[in-house]
């Protein structure tokens, strides 16, 4: 099929088109820069298309990630923007898995909370001296704790102390001098009956466990009473 038309004008002019299979003619337009008076023509790439600004285009343009959930990463950050909401709004919930705004008040400070979301506490009670005992046990992953409290009970006769921390089979030794006692998260000499300590709120890290190490316990006995822990941790993969 012949795709040019010849249009007689004077000595004659060929308009360039593309023959459709019903045989009509349509014209191709090449497109320019809209200068007024300028023939300089737009030109494309291969691969991407036209240029386009953005910033000329109506209406709404979608945009997406260069890369996807789980994939490597690459390529240069986004900004993000926040919806902004009053002190004390409760914003709706979305259903699980769904999309959702990030929050921010009207100076644009995120509303965030620190922590993990399935955080758990657990209670450990001890009243004889303890060695090397399992408080939470790791089957192929890391234990990671974010918070630690251990009090004393008050009709206790004696100090306690307490070492508590991680190991496949034991904690370190206790360091004579230095500091050579690896993967303890909390140590006291001797609390007093009544007494207590509190490491961290939960919203940070204050250790982590290789994989599968334990997080265990040495004590002194508590003579009379009792020791308590409640530790707050979280289990993550290698």
């Amino acid at each position: 099929m012949a795709d040019n038309v010849a249009i007689t004008a004077g000595s004659g002019t060929t308009i360039a088109t593309d023959q459709l299979t019903g045989g009509e003619h349509v014209q191709k337009v090449k497109l320019l820069d809209g200068t007024a008076d300028s023939s300089t023509a737009i030109a494309g790439d291969a691969t991407y298309g036209l240029d386009v600004d953005v910033t000329r285009v109506g209406g709404t343009v979608a945009t997406g990630g260069e890369v996807a959930h789980d994939s490597a990463d690459s390529g240069n950050p986004l900004k993000v923007g926040a919806k902004a909401i009053a002190h004390g709004t409760n914003p709706t919930a979305v259903a699980a898995a769904d999309r959702t705004d990030l929050y921010a008040n009207r100076a644009g400070v995120l509303f965030t909370i620190g922590g993990h979301p399935n955080a758990i506490t657990l209670e450990y009670r001890w009243t004889t001296a303890q060695t090397d005992s399992v408080v939470l046990v790791s089957t192929g992953t890391k234990i990671v704790v974010t918070r630690v409290t251990v009090t004393i009970d008050e009709a206790t006769t004696v100090g306690v102390g307490f070492r508590l921390g991680f190991g496949t089979s034991a904690l370190s030794t206790l360091p004579t001098d230095g500091n050579t006692g690896s993967a303890i998260i909390a140590s006291h000499q001797g609390l007093i009956p009544g007494g207590g300590i509190t490491i961290g709120d939960g919203s940070g890290i204050l250790g982590i466990g290789a994989d599968d190490e334990d997080l265990r316990i040495t004590t002194d006995a508590a003579t009379s009473g009792d020791g308590r822990l409640c530790v707050t941790y979280y289990t993550i993969e290698s």
